[in-house]
């Protein structure tokens, strides 16, 4: 399983948005309904969220809806418990589909 430090890494060159937005997660688990969350920041090409249940492991494809958008998400770090990173996983978006909106995006870029 990646670190929060291996994460940061692979987006190093991304611009990142502190920003709390609620999104919708929707993993592959079976009999795990979509789950609300909310982001602790953002990238064009990545997130770092809240942990809902259906998020489980590292390399775990799922989608993210925020609004009317929605695109496909790779689960590349997840918080290990008893640490200040407990409770939160990081993804990087595997399509060519920036899902935040308006002046988030604008700043994004």
């Amino acid at each position: 399983m990646a670190t929060l430090a291996q994460f940061l890494a692979t987006l190093r060159n991304d611009v990142r948005l502190a920003v709390v937005l609620p999104v919708k997660v929707i993993s592959n688990e079976i009999g795990v309904a979509p789950q609300w969350s909310c982001t602790y920041e953002v990238s064009l090409r990545g997130a770092r969220l809240k942990q809902v249940a259906g998020v489980s492991e590292a390399g775990q494809e799922i989608w993210i809806k925020r609004h009317n958008s929605k695109a496909k998400y790779r689960v590349i770090w997840i918080g290990k418990p008893g640490t200040a990173d407990a409770g939160q996983f990081a993804v990087e978006c595997l399509e060519n589909t920036v899902i935040w909106e308006g002046d988030v995006a604008s700043r994004l870029r």
